[in-house]
């Protein structure tokens, strides 16, 4: 303890010069025009219960109960409505259209075709109605429709829409809350399906909401009440959760504010951001009991003295009422934990209507004490994460990108030949190759995603790591030989060599199209990342990223690459471990209880050993992390042209050698990270902001906001470099398989000199495109195009591999039955992500088994002369 409290010391004086600590303004609310009074009213008193959403544009508000005449105390009739309003632009309307029963406290939900509303109440009672309200962007109306109706009457339950059904959760039924699950499929709606009950209490007047877990997506449902007729109810501050995949309840526990149980009742809820759900107001049980308690007692009929000491004091009671809870809590569903997220002035209601667009997050009326109703709606809008990135943090930044260019300048005057430009003229150390080889597949994206993957899940993945230092020796003694006995200029130039022309074209173009796509996207994920931690916008980063690049990759070549390779690795391990300390430092748990704490919540799990390919099981992760590895070491141009740099096999080898060794313990360090800020962030809940939206913006966010300024500077330049560093390596290797793999083909008689202008604007062309295909899916707001762009061509990365190894491997495959091979590959590829459940981590193995299978088979049937 002495040493770390001397630790924590000293390094804080050291930066306590440049601490920022700025805090954000949480929570922003805009006033909407209130709902208009009803026809005769000169006041507007608001509804409790409505029903609604967004539909065309347009939101849409209806139903509801309230005290028209005056005070439920003072013995005001509760009536119900059966008016609807539309909000167009700014200004309510109340459309002809009215709802064919006076109806409060249903359940509201949007699908596609409009607003279903489920079940509720009125004067009559409880109603297992079920409409759909839409409206006609044509005619400007409500059409409203019947959907198949309930199996029992349920109000005060609450409805969840997940891809094609429609799932309601408790309620109360005439004459109790319920544990009721039901769901209705949309693509079908004919009969409602009752699912298993959900365990623990009954509950009514709950919350729900579906947010992301670690690993899953599940419908959380929070607090509530339970009641039964003519006995004392009980409010609940547990909460339970469905996960929609596994199909299983899970009691979760108790709503816990600073160690406190916090009982919810009547709240609104949204998911916010990747893992949090904020949940706003609500009502706690204290004055509910007491006013339920002055019902029994009343019901009871004690004698008139008696009962008009209960009304005297039942009526103080709620002309003092302080009005509901003006908190807004959160949740963070991967750390499990709960905080206070903003108290705001005004009051928030509850059993009020309220559901998510765009902009925010919108509440309409409600009740802000008893009987008391509000006509106001509002609009919450959650502040975004980023904050102002510092004045010092953007020199160092800056410094930083002018040590790579300057890299670049420094190289420039040393590219005399194509031999200096893509393989260095043999002055390039093994061990700076190495290194080299490590910070190219330790992309900016890895960087992020490794620690945000052990904070949301475990280490699983840490054997995808293992697998790529397991394939080392087939590297080593298999692929390297072959390509530095031929003396060739690209992994390709072998497929000619062994096959022909067309098998050298085809893998070359492959490898071109995925790493313009590939550009792209490490321009932009990182760009995204960086921009919700820091506030530098995402097409400044590119552009920033983009044009560095291309400018010291042009003129530097394969040298300048290697060396900001060599100088990105120094600080990102660096940085990290920096990381590491400072994460000890600044919690609370002792290192041996968080290995303990960490170990309790399956936090290190990597021993999943079922034989089950649609899950990230230890074989998955193995077999296909081996397939994988071999592909990328062994065929990836990006990768093969590092070895090409050494003079001799054994420099190549140790060119291998280096990045496996550095492999393991940057494996475990990023791995380690993730699970620290998991129990960082358990122990500190409030610091992880809500609306981080990204899940690969943890460890960014943890960069910018707990390190100190100027080091958190570094790192975020870091991360700028590490992208860099694969954009670069793309660039000189696409320039280097262009030239080689189709200008030199068609060309052959072409000057070095000339070819070397040519190579320089290849790298230009390859990172303008590249560039470009980032600002682009960046402004369309495409985020699941890089999923398809992978997809498709990843059909053949899996088959390339299997062909370098039916050329290493076998004496009898030829040129017609790879190809064939090839092509087969690609089929079993695209079936098995189409139309199976197989984990994507198994396509390379799949894509590199069926070509090599295939690829042998098809070589023995149509025999040809073997080179």
């Amino acid at each position: 303890m002495r040493l770390k409290t001397a630790l924590t010391t000293v390094l804080s004086f050291l930066f306590i010069f440049l601490a920022s600590g700025q805090t954000l303004p949480k929570v922003k609310i805009i006033d909407i025009q209130e709902l208009p009074a009803e026809q005769g009213n000169e006041t507007s008193l608001g509804y409790a219960g409505m029903l609604g959403g967004q539909h065309n544009g347009v939101y849409i508000v209806g139903g509801g109960a309230n005290f028209p005449e005056s005070m439920p105390w003072k013995g005001g009739k509760k009536v119900w409505s059966n008016s609807i309003y539309i909000l167009k632009g700014e200004k309510w309307e109340l459309s002809n259209t009215k709802l064919p029963i006076p109806l409060g406290y249903s359940a509201s939900i949007t699908i596609d075709k409009g607003i279903l509303s489920i079940g509720g109440n009125n004067e009559s009672g409880i109603t297992d109605k079920v409409l759909l309200l839409s409206y006609d962007k044509k005619s400007k109306q409500i059409n409203i429709t019947n959907y198949p109706s309930l199996p029992q009457p349920l109000a005060f339950s609450t409805a969840e829409v997940f891809e094609d059904f429609v799932y309601v959760i408790g309620g109360r039924n005439t004459e109790k809350s319920t544990n009721t699950f039901y769901r209705l499929n949309l693509k079908n709606p004919k009969t409602w399906e009752k699912l298993e009950d959900f365990p623990g209490n009954a509950r009514a007047v709950h919350t729900s909401v579906i947010q992301n877990t670690g690993d899953s997506k599940k419908i959380f449902v929070f607090g509530g009440r339970d009641e039964v007729n003519g006995e004392k109810s009980e409010g609940l501050s547990s909460y339970i959760s469905y996960d929609l995949n596994k199909k299983i309840w899970k009691e979760e526990g108790d709503i816990l504010i600073n160690g406190k149980q916090k009982v919810l009742m009547g709240a609104s809820a949204e998911a916010l951001g990747s893992m949090h759900i904020l949940v706003y107001g609500g009502s706690d049980e204290i004055l509910f009991d007491k006013l339920e308690n002055y019902t029994l007692q009343l019901a009871s009929k004690p004698n008139d003295s008696i009962v008009n000491k209960i009304i005297s004091d039942r009526n103080e009671l709620l002309n003092k009422h302080p009005g509901f809870s003006k908190e807004i809590i959160a949740y963070n569903t991967v750390t499990k934990k709960w905080f206070v997220d903003e108290t705001v002035t005004t009051k928030i209601p509850v059993t009020a209507l309220s559901f998510s667009t765009k902009n925010g997050f919108i509440i309409v009326s409600g009740e802000i004490s008893p009987g008391i109703r509000t006509p106001k709606v509002q609009q919450y809008i959650v502040a975004d994460a980023a904050e102002p990135f510092g004045t010092v943090n953007y020199i160092v930044l800056a410094a930083y990108l002018l040590i790579s260019l300057l890299i670049g300048v420094y190289f420039a005057s040393k590219q005399k030949s194509t031999d200096d430009y893509f393989v260095g003229g043999g002055r390039i150390p093994w061990w700076a190759a190495g290194l080299s080889v490590f910070g190219t597949l330790l992309s900016a994206i890895t960087f992020m995603a490794i620690p945000a993957k052990a904070f949301l899940t475990d280490w699983s993945y840490f054997v995808l790591n293992m697998a790529a230092i397991l394939i080392t020796p087939v590297i080593a003694f298999v692929f390297i030989p072959f390509f530095n006995k031929l003396k060739i200029s690209t992994a390709y130039e072998y497929l000619e060599d062994r096959f022909n022309y067309t098998a050298r074209a085809f893998g070359s173009l492959s490898f071109i199209l995925f790493q313009l796509g590939r550009i792209g996207i490490v321009l932009l994920l990182p760009s995204l990342a960086i921009s919700i931690v820091t506030g530098i916008p995402v097409d400044t980063s590119i552009m920033i990223m983009g044009v560095l690049c291309i400018l010291y990759t042009t003129f530097g070549g394969i040298e300048a690459v290697i060396w900001t390779d060599v100088l990105q690795v120094v600080v990102l391990l660096g940085g990290s471990v920096l990381a590491v300390i400072w994460i000890l430092l600044h919690t609370e748990m002792p290192f041996g209880e968080m290995v303990t704490y960490a170990s309790e919540h399956n936090k290190f799990n990597m021993d999943n050993f079922d034989f089950n390919f649609t899950d990230t099981t230890f074989w998955v992760v193995l077999i296909g992390g081996l397939a994988s590895a071999l592909v990328t070491q062994g065929t990836d141009q990006t990768i093969v042209q590092r070895y090409l740099t050494s003079t001799d096999v054994k420099d190549s080898q140790k060119t291998l050698y280096t990045n496996a060794v550095l492999t393991l313990p940057a494996s475990i360090i990023f791995f380690g990270i993730g699970t620290l800020l998991f129990i960082f962030y358990t122990e500190m809940p409030e610091k992880l902001s809500p609306a981080i939206s990204n899940n690969d913006s943890i460890f960014p966010w943890y960069i910018v906001r707990e390190l100190p300024v100027g080091v958190s500077g570094l790192l975020v330049a870091g991360i700028f470099s590490a992208a860099m560093s694969s954009i670069s390596s793309s660039l000189n290797s696409v320039s280097t398989a262009y030239c080689n793999d189709f200008h030199k083909h068609y060309r052959p008689k072409t000057a070095d000199k000339k070819l070397l202008k040519i190579a320089r604007l290849a790298t230009i062309t390859t990172g303008v495109l590249g560039m470009i295909f980032a600002l682009w899916m960046a402004s369309s707001d495409i985020k699941s195009l890089w999923d398809q762009f992978y997809k498709v061509l990843g059909l053949f990365t899996g088959g390339l591999g299997g062909m370098f190894l039916l050329g290493m491997l076998t004496k009898k495959a030829n040129s017609t039955g790879t190809l064939i091979g090839l092509v087969i590959s690609a089929f079993v590829i695209f079936y098995i992500s189409n139309y199976t459940e197989i984990s994507f981590l198994m396509y390379a193995f799949f894509g590199l088994a069926s070509c090599f299978v295939f690829g042998y088979i098809f070589s023995l049937v149509f025999r040809e002369k073997n080179k």
